[in-house]
């Protein structure tokens, strides 16, 4: 962090008088004594060292309320963990520092609503949020006290439990968000510049029908959740800018983030211990990736995340029936270790670690439905990236991912033993912090 240092007048005075002390030493004595004028000490304003790109990485807890209705009304609450990527910009106008969010938060929030006599008992789980919001500060130096609100997207499930598997639905829902939290910018041993947060974050959502089975009246439900959230931001160091490069001088050195989308492709396969079927779901996905890399002449390695909504869509059979199974998947991250060689402004590179998944599965002819199945999977691709600007870079890259552990889906009262492969082709844009 740029350390913002004061002047007083008295400082000042001394400074300019000294190179002139010694030949008006002589004249002082015939000069009729006057007393010291008394210096006045004014602080100077703050610098604006807030405005720019930035982007991080949150960890929070989440407070949920429930509230379910059929003929009668029931809320529940539950606390659970929350954690994803964020990204965003700042402007600044004196004190003043404004910009726009965002982030994707991953949740693990559920719990059971008990029910009443005029109101099913059924599981209720908030599976993740995303929101859009704008941001208004007033910098202090080191210290930049905000408030913040805008639009929020979540998805959420409800579920009937029984002797033959859930039966359940998953809604999308718009709502709001506002809250308000401190950044605290200062130098870090390894990372140079960096922001800590502490924040509060509400979130509003309105009712939602979910619709388990034809046979049964669907339940209503909206939601409210307080967030209490502590982030790790990467900005642009101003002790670091990147110099101008040319075709062959291009520093990849230090923290990056941006966007990426692309397309997916995953085969499941699913057993009842006797029969096994596969299925193939496809589609979009797109999302943020953030990461750091460290240069060793041309030799570039480091680290990297990233987090996607995605809408791969498939269907199949359900082991030991006729019955049709719908697949979808909804969300992937991943962490990895990358290595590169620089080329100039070419960085090929390859890159493996660890990735996780969530999806829905439903038996249409039965209803029986699992809204949060997860996938943990070894992942390892290849791409390259290019320098376009100074600070700009684009990304094409191809990712395989191999199940790590088989999971469990409990469709139909059956416990049934799945693992899941995938393909993603992803392009990305970053910007590059120093």
């Amino acid at each position: 962090m740029q350390i913002i240092k004061t002047s007083t007048a008295l400082s000042a005075l001394l400074a300019v008088a000294a190179p002139f002390a010694a030949s008006s030493g002589a004249q002082a004595a015939d000069l009729p004594s006057r007393a010291a004028p008394v210096p006045s000490f004014i602080a100077a304003g703050p610098v604006a060292n807030w405005e720019g790109f930035y982007a991080g990485t949150f960890i929070g807890g989440g407070h949920t309320k429930f509230t379910s209705s059929q003929i009668d009304s029931r809320s529940v609450s539950k606390t659970g963990q929350t954690g994803g990527p964020l990204a965003g910009f700042n402007f600044q106008t004196g004190a003043f520092v404004y910009g726009l969010e965002g982030d994707l938060g991953l949740h693990l929030i559920r719990t059971r609503n008990p029910g009443s006599a005029g109101l099913i008992t059924h599981n209720v789980d908030t599976l993740y949020s995303a929101h859009l919001r704008g941001r208004l500060g007033y910098d202090l130096g080191a210290f930049l006290p905000f408030v913040a609100g805008g639009l929020a997207y979540n998805e959420s499930y409800v579920s009937l439990p029984g002797l033959a598997g859930d039966r359940g639905a998953v809604k999308s829902r718009y709502g709001w968000t506002a809250g308000a939290g401190v950044d605290w910018k200062f130098d870090a041993p390894f990372f140079g510049q960096v922001i800590l947060r502490g924040e509060y974050l509400y979130e509003g959502m309105p009712s939602a029908t979910y619709t388990y089975d034809a046979l049964q009246p669907s339940v209503r439900m909206k939601t409210g959740t307080h967030f209490l959230r502590a982030a790790l931001i990467t900005t642009l160091d101003p002790k670091g800018r990147r110099t101008p490069m040319d075709a062959m001088t291009v520093d990849w050195r230090g923290p990056y983030a941006g966007v990426i989308a692309g397309y997916g492709r995953a085969r499941a396969r699913t057993s009842d211990g006797i029969v096994t079927e596969s299925l193939t779901s496809d589609g979009a996905m797109g999302g943020i990736y953030a990461g750091r890399n460290f240069a060793f002449g041309n030799l570039v390695v480091g680290f990297e995340g990233s987090t996607s909504l995605t809408d791969w869509e498939g269907s199949g059979t359900v082991p030991g029936t006729l019955n049709a199974q719908n697949y979808r998947n909804y969300i992937e991250a991943d962490v990895r270790g990358r290595l590169g060689y620089s080329f100039g402004r070419f960085l090929p590179f390859v890159a493996g670690g660890v990735a996780w998944g969530r999806s829905e599965q439903i038996d249409r002819a039965t209803g029986s439905q699992r809204g949060r199945i997860p996938t943990e999977a070894w992942t390892l691709g290849a791409g390259v990236d290019y320098m376009i600007a100074d600070n700009l870079s684009a990304r094409v890259e191809y990712q395989h991912q191999r199940t790590m552990k088989n999971v469990d889906v409990f469709l139909n009262g059956v416990i049934l033993d799945q693992k899941r492969n995938a393909d993603l082709f992803r392009v990305g844009v970053a910007y590059h912090f120093n």
